[in-house]
């Protein structure tokens, strides 16, 4: 029975409609993207509807299929709700929505802090070479509460070491007041994280992996925050680091995170 219902949320054409009934329900919450007297108005539904095939499929804003609007007014008008910051507070309040959907309160407790590190393509902006994954990009930091939902994310040069790079999460981790424990891997155990850490009013618990462990094991809330990444994975514009600004890479990852929150709410598993 479970693997019918399964098969049948993850149908190819369900997640089509599930997809597009989510670009029409951020579209909605977005204002319009000309003035409204406007002879030749874009509506925000086919700026929306180009700004998601562009994260999903990647490529350059200038690779928009025919159809769409001018990626000039696509990417215009996601350069100034990013700027409003409208897609980090969306990205909020679609998080208690699915915490409150999931059975939870909406203020979490416990967040679990990681980092990915993901090469650039060839564009101007910083970036800077990661001794451990041997790779010259950016570092996502993510914050995820115990579900795996986003509560904050931010993007640092790939130079930046993990226990230096919390201080990119002040302002998401000021939006969550009722936050009192923090999870963290091994990497994080230094005076300077547990400064941070009480500095923003939170108990720091650092998971380690067993001794001796060889090969890949799930560690206790760990594997929470790996699993916020994965699903990162079906954002094929998310893949590589394409922006040349490090405020225009965040803002597309709340885009992404924001069309993907609300695909869950309308398709939950």
């Amino acid at each position: 029975m479970w693997t019918t219902q399964h098969r049948a949320r993850h149908a190819a054409h369900l997640k089509e409609i599930v997809a597009w009934h989510a670009v029409r329900e951020v579209a909605g919450w977005l204002e319009r993207a000309d003035p409204p007297r406007c002879p030749g108005a874009t509506p925000t539904l086919a700026v929306v509807g180009a700004l998601a095939w562009h994260l999903r499929v990647g490529g350059s804003w200038r690779s928009l299929p025919p159809g769409m609007p001018p990626w000039r007014t696509v990417y215009g008008w996601f350069r100034r709700w990013a700027e409003r910051g409208l897609f980090e507070v969306m990205m909020r309040d679609l998080t208690r929505l699915r915490r409150r959907a999931a059975g939870r309160g909406p203020n979490p407790r416990l967040a679990i802090i990681d980092t990915q590190s993901v090469k650039c393509l060839s564009v101007r902006g910083p970036r800077g070479f990661d001794p451990a994954k041997r790779l010259v990009g950016r570092k996502r930091v993510a914050m995820v509460d115990a579900e795996g939902f986003p509560l904050a994310v931010a993007v640092v040069p790939g130079s930046v070491q993990d226990h230096h790079a919390l201080p990119a999460l002040d302002q998401g981790k000021a939006a969550w007041p009722s936050l009192r424990l923090a999870i963290l891997d091994g990497v994080f155990e230094t005076h300077a994280c547990r400064l941070w850490s009480n500095l923003h009013g939170m108990t720091q618990e650092v998971v380690r992996r067993p001794p001796g462990q060889k090969g890949f094991a799930a560690l206790p809330r760990r594997w929470v925050v790996e699993r916020s990444f994965a699903w990162l994975t079906a954002w094929g514009g998310l893949l590589r680091d394409r922006a040349g600004r490090l405020d225009v890479s965040e803002a597309r990852l709340h885009a992404a995170l924001v069309l993907a929150s609300t695909e869950a709410l309308i398709n939950p598993a």
